[in-house]
């Protein structure tokens, strides 16, 4: 059986199709989001993307924060490990974008210049805020701010 939160594909070239998970999925609860309040976090992964509604770029970076820097009232098994986060910046290149992402590049220490390398984000370090958001019915984090660590 598989551990719980990983799944299991059924090794059988007749059976590709069955996928078997640790719990029913039919008992599958939303976990409860992080409280509404700053965390330190770290960037794990950024990467450029392309919005597939207007065509225009972005970077989508993702966030990890720690589990022991939880609320002490948060049941940890609603994230364990940590709680990926994910923040979309802009790529446009035009001012509002520009100055967003140099605001955005301030507050998690990246350099700064006419070339950015999205590479450089990894593992530096900054303040978020989550706030919640409700996406087709569930509640879910939002980062709402980057600040300074």
């Amino acid at each position: 059986m598989a551990k719980k939160d990983q799944v299991s594909l059924v090794d059988d070239d007749e059976t590709d199709s069955i996928i078997e998970f640790s719990e029913n999925i039919a008992d599958a609860e939303a976990p409860e989001p992080l409280p509404e309040r700053e965390y330190p976090a770290s960037i794990e992964s950024a990467s450029r993307e392309t919005s597939l509604t207007k065509g225009t770029k972005y970077a989508k970076v993702i966030f990890r924060i720690n589990e022991e820097d939880y609320p002490a009232d948060f049941d940890v098994n609603n994230a364990p490990g940590g709680k990926k986060v994910q923040h979309i910046i802009g790529l446009t290149d035009d001012a509002p974008s520009r100055h967003r992402l140099r605001k955005f590049s301030e507050a998690i220490g990246a350099p700064m210049s006419k070339r950015i390398d999205l590479s450089q984000w990894v593992g530096l370090q900054a303040k978020v805020t989550i706030k919640h958001d409700t996406y087709e019915g569930v509640k879910r984090e939002k980062i709402s701010k980057v600040d300074l660590a």
